[in-house]
């Protein structure tokens, strides 16, 4: 016995292969399907790092006697026990200690047969004479839950009664199955025992003795992949005697019926016209409801209006001024030049009133420049449309000249001086030279 060497096994206890299938093997999505959603789903989907030395000193410390129900051993230097009920609490099977782990063998090959199984009444149940379709199936049972190693394709009718179960939905005791094949394995009782269930195992100790010392050596598990879907779909291999013909149609059923896809919800939308939707500028920062929000110093669009109207008011007020300043400055002009024609006592000739024009032009840019009038513009907005763009104010003088108009115009003081002595004598010696 001392001479035995325990082994692992890579391909079994690994967690299983639930996504969707590759492309050209569609017809095994309801498989995964009812896998994912079926009493077996947590223990083939659990995945914990395994703890190489915890798993072999459970195994090369494990004392049992035919009959107990408790298996002792020692991990780590810390005592442990394992049973039943440690198996249904962190695998979640579902199953009560009363239910059965067998059933009668014509039972299950009414099953079977449904199954397009072609080999004869179990046991044993042949894995390669079932259809792809369910070989998939006891496959993943064969190398994940029971305590078979790998390479075999026989199943007992225990193992058999377990995949039968599943698909119809039958009870079925898989925790005391389970238990029974752990504690077939126990060093006390088979001197041939090897590393059974490690992902279980350590699934078991992590949950019932969580301060055991962790060590750095983890165990790698060869992870089931997409390929299985190609191996398991052969019919038939040179190496193996026994071949599926396909003799019987595929029919899919219980657990693992065909699914039924439901086309995607018709969505009833109302799209919303242009004139009914309003868009607003969002308030950076602002995070509460609006009626919550404090709208002091925000004005409405009416009171916006009403600013505008009086800003237009303002602005004819200003167009009415500046009416009123160049009629008085149209008036200055026109009497000034009359004084001219007194001094004359005639109509002035064309030269002298371009010269009288230009002095007066020149006092005016003056006194422009000396004007002390705040010439900075106005703060405007729309203008009323009832008054006009442009206002031009025409003034009559001996000659014409005009008077730039616009907007509002600044006021300005003009001074007036006498004629100057010259011009006057000037005037006078080429009105007597004619």
């Amino acid at each position: 016995m001392g001479s035995h060497v325990p082994a692992w096994e890579k391909t079994m206890n690994v967690a299983s292969y639930l996504s969707d299938p590759p492309k050209g093997f569609e017809m095994y999505k309801s498989m995964v399907v009812g896998l994912n959603t079926c009493r077996l789903a947590h223990s083939l989907r659990e995945n914990p790092v395994i703890r190489e030395d915890w798993i072999k000193d459970l195994w090369d410390n494990a004392m049992a006697k035919k009959g107990d129900a408790v298996i002792k051993s020692k991990v780590q230097g810390t005592k442990v026990l394992v049973n039943e009920q440690d198996i249904r609490e962190v695998l979640l099977f579902g199953d009560k200690a009363d239910d059965p782990v067998e059933y009668p063998k014509e039972k299950v090959m009414e099953v079977l047969v449904k199954m397009s199984y072609e080999g004869a009444v179990p046991p044993p149940t042949f894995k390669k004479l079932l259809h792809p379709y369910w070989r998939f199936l006891t496959h993943i049972y064969l190398v994940r839950i029971s305590g078979n190693k790998s390479g075999l394709d026989k199943l007992m009718l225990k193992q058999t009664s377990g995949v039968v179960a599943v698909v119809e939905g039958w009870k079925y005791n898989y925790s005391k199955s389970m238990f029974d094949d752990m504690m077939a394995n126990v060093k006390t009782i088979n001197e041939k025992y090897w590393y059974m269930f490690p992902r279980f195992v350590q699934l078991i100790l992590d949950k019932k003795y969580p301060k055991l010392p962790i060590t750095v050596k983890t165990y790698d598990v060869k992870m089931m992949n997409h390929l299985v879907f190609t191996w398991l779909n052969q019919n038939s291999r040179d190496n193996v005697e026994i071949n599926y013909e396909n003799k019987r149609k595929l029919e899919k059923f219980g657990a693992f019926a065909e699914i039924q896809e439901e086309p995607p919800a018709q969505i009833n939308a109302i799209l919303a016209e242009e004139h009914d939707v309003e868009i607003t500028e969002a308030h950076v920062g602002v995070q509460e409801p609006i009626e919550n929000m404090d709208l002091t110093g925000i004005k409405s669009e009416e009171d916006i209006a009403d600013d505008r109207m009086v800003v237009d008011e303002e602005g004819n007020e200003s167009v009415d001024e500046s009416e009123t300043e160049t009629e008085t400055l149209a008036e200055g002009l026109t009497a000034e030049t009359e004084d001219v024609n007194e001094l004359v006592h005639m109509s002035p000739p064309r030269v002298a009133t371009k010269t009288v024009i230009a002095t007066k032009t020149a006092d005016v840019d003056q006194s422009r420049e000396e004007s002390t009038v705040d010439l900075s513009p106005k703060k405007r907005s729309r203008r009323d449309p009832r008054i006009s763009g442009e206002m031009n104010v025409k003034v009559q003088t001996n000659t014409e000249t005009s008077t730039p108009t616009g907007t509002s115009q600044p006021k300005i003081n003009y001074t007036l001086s006498e004629l100057d002595p010259k011009i006057i004598d000037f005037i006078l010696n080429e009105r007597a030279a004619m």
